[in-house]
């Protein structure tokens, strides 16, 4: 039996800047919100779990979109060309996926895999937030700076 859960407070990254000269934030902020401007609220719905035990990190736990997967991609080809990250190209198109963990066993692998071919996660991703993230011992840490609504 497949269950629908609504559930809020997740987040999908778009694109990642990594080491960002912080004069640059109020730049990268308008651009952000000029292209939420143009994208309009959509739902999505996760799929299949996978991920990988050999991860530079000691493995990654993901869950695969099922439904809105291609506005994901959208969004983030519009953002990377808007900002000039240079992330995407024809060799490296967004693979849009919501990571649930980090540290993983198989056995933590084979379970999400279990539980996502029967529990179905989905949400209305309504707006575009740019990040700071910090690594801690404990983890990332993120930081919201701005907040877009999408078709605003």
């Amino acid at each position: 039996m497949v269950k629908w859960v609504p559930i809020n407070k997740l987040h999908l990254t778009l694109v990642f800047l990594g080491q960002t000269d912080s004069a640059r934030v109020s730049e990268i902020a308008g651009t952000v919100s000029r292209v939420a401007a143009q994208h309009a609220p959509f739902e999505v719905a996760t799929g299949d779990g996978g991920g990988k035990l050999d991860d530079r990190r000691g493995g990654v736990a993901w869950l695969r979109l099922a439904d809105g997967g291609h506005h994901i991609a959208q969004l983030s080809i519009a953002l990377d060309n808007a900002i000039g990250s240079h992330t995407f190209d024809e060799r490296h198109a967004p693979r849009p996926h919501l990571t649930v963990a980090r540290s993983v066993s198989e056995a933590a692998l084979n379970d999400l895999q279990i539980v996502a071919s029967q529990v179905t996660f989905g949400w209305t991703v309504d707006r575009l937030v740019l990040l700071r993230s910090r690594t801690d011992p404990a983890g990332s840490i993120y930081e919201p700076l701005a907040s877009f609504d999408l078709g605003a």
